[in-house]
């Protein structure tokens, strides 16, 4: 079974994609206007840029490097926003955790923020475990969503108290998630009834949506020093905007035999931890900049071609 250092352990299986693939790939995307659509917002700027977002569910154990290819090839179109102008804008972006930055500031550990989704916990909203007699939730959560009770089987992933046990001893942890209030509070209050663990949480709200994806702008920790910042997520476009901030793990549903925050609590504990910069580390362990690098230049080089 592949775990999380399986995936990273050789950068070169992701530098050495084939170009002629990613050629391929590049000249037959369709057009698709890219829009912010919870705040109802097209800007100028970004409405004719080519975007065809891949789904977190092509993030599994055996596809990591591709998934981490076809991902960072629709990032390359997004570095042509102004993420920066959006943060700026208040009435594209409201929701600066302004109570959480305090905390953070008087901090004296690196902060760590988890996702939470697939990468902590799955919650079958599909009902397909449902009537499975082999397969049993490790849990029924329920929330309320617009005066009306909801309950949904979730599983847990493998090592996550202690997963989290270990590392509060050394981060601030917090959930950074794409999901509403209501539901993720719900789960968190139950992986960490007690909030031994688990010091703030940041949610849908205070990420920037694009085309139904959910970027995690670090930027919004406004006075944070990032270099002590790390994301463990399983979507990569939830750190496009700082990628060396990003750890990527697989995306979680139901095994039970899955290790991978193993592997993640480790790779913190042993070079993230103690590092000068923690960017430096990702961006040495995991090569993303230098992929996305590649990739911006063979795509110039096809416009070329094509033009």
């Amino acid at each position: 079974m592949s775990n999380f250092l399986d995936n990273v352990s050789s950068n070169e299986k992701i530098l050495n994609i084939e170009n002629s693939d990613l050629m391929e790939k590049e000249i037959k995307f369709p057009d698709k206007k890219l829009k912010l659509n919870d705040n109802e917002f097209i800007d100028n700027e970004i409405s004719n840029i080519n975007f065809i977002p891949i789904n977190s569910s092509e993030n599994y154990a055996g596809n990591y490097h591709n998934y981490v290819a076809m991902t960072l090839s629709e990032i390359s179109h997004l570095k042509k926003v102004n993420f920066e102008n959006i943060l700026n804008n208040p009435s594209l972006y409201k929701n600066y955790p302004n109570e959480e930055i305090s905390l953070l500031k008087n901090s004296k550990k690196k902060i760590l923020l988890l996702d939470l989704d697939e990468t902590l916990i799955h919650a079958d909203f599909n009902n397909e475990y449902v009537n499975n007699t082999t397969i049993k939730y490790d849990k029924i959560i329920s929330f309320e969503d617009e005066n009306e009770i909801i309950s949904v089987g979730i599983f847990i992933r493998n090592g996550l108290n202690i997963f989290l046990k270990e590392l509060s001893k050394d981060f601030t942890i917090g959930i950074f998630t794409a999901s509403y209030k209501n539901y993720a509070d719900a789960i968190i209050d139950y992986i960490d009834p007690n909030k031994n663990y688990i010091k703030f949480r940041l949610y849908r709200d205070n990420c920037i949506q694009f085309n139904n994806i959910s970027i995690k702008d670090l930027r919004i920790l406004k006075g944070i020093d990032l270099k002590n910042v790390v994301l463990v997520d399983n979507s990569m476009y939830s750190f496009a905007n700082q990628l060396n901030n990003g750890i990527l793990i697989n995306s979680f549903y139901f095994d039970k035999n899955d290790v991978d925050l193993f592997s993640v609590m480790n790779y913190l504990k042993c070079y993230v931890n103690n590092a000068d910069d923690i960017r430096e580390v990702n961006k040495e362990f995991f090569s993303f900049e230098e992929f996305l690098k590649q990739l911006t230049e063979e795509r110039l080089m096809i416009n070329q071609v094509l033009s």
